[in-house]
C-alpha cells in the first residue's frame, strides 16, 4: 500500500464522522419542521384538515433518518477502531500521537504542533514518517 492509499484509509473515519453529523443535523431540522407543523395545526378546528397527515409523514421521515443515523454510528465506530488499530502499529510514540491527533481528533498541523510542542515543519516530518511506518 502506497502513501496516498494509507492516507485515504486514515481519512475514512473523518469522512464517516462527517456523514454521521450530517444525519444528526437532518434529524434536528426534521424535528424542527415537525414541531412547527404541530404548532400550526394545534389551533385548527377538529376534523379533516388538509395538513393533518403532515405529522405522521414527519414522524416517519424522522424514524427513517434515525435508523440511518444508528447504522452510520455503528459503521463509524467500526472504522474508528480499524484506524486506531492501524495507528497503534506505528512504533514511534511521537509519530503515533501526530497521526492520532490528525485522523482521530481532526486537528490541523498547527494545532498538533502546539499540542506536542514542536514546530509545524517537524509535525509534517513526523506525519510522513508515521504514515510510511503504518502496517495495514
Amino acid at each position: 500500500m502506497d502513501y496516498q492509499e494509507k492516507i485515504e484509509f486514515l481519512r475514512q473515519y473523518s469522512i464517516s464522522l462527517r456523514r454521521q453529523k450530517m444525519l444528526e443535523e437532518e434529524i434536528r431540522q426534521l424535528r424542527s419542521e415537525a414541531e412547527s407543523v404541530s404548532t400550526a395545526l394545534s389551533g385548527m378546528p377538529v376534523g379533516k384538515s388538509v395538513g393533518s397527515n403532515k405529522i405522521p409523514v414527519s414522524v416517519e421521515k424522522i424514524m427513517e433518518v434515525q435508523t440511518q443515523l444508528e447504522e452510520q454510528a455503528a459503521a463509524c465506530l467500526a472504522i474508528r477502531c480499524d484506524v486506531m488499530k492501524a495507528i497503534a502499529s506505528v512504533p514511534v510514540e511521537q509519530q503515533m500521537e501526530v497521526l492520532r491527533r490528525r485522523y482521530i481528533l481532526g486537528q490541523n498541523f498547527s494545532e498538533i504542533a502546539d499540542a506536542v510542542h514542536v514546530v509545524v515543519r517537524r509535525v509534517y516530518q513526523l506525519h510522513r514518517q508515521g504514515v510510511d511506518s503504518l502496517k495495514l
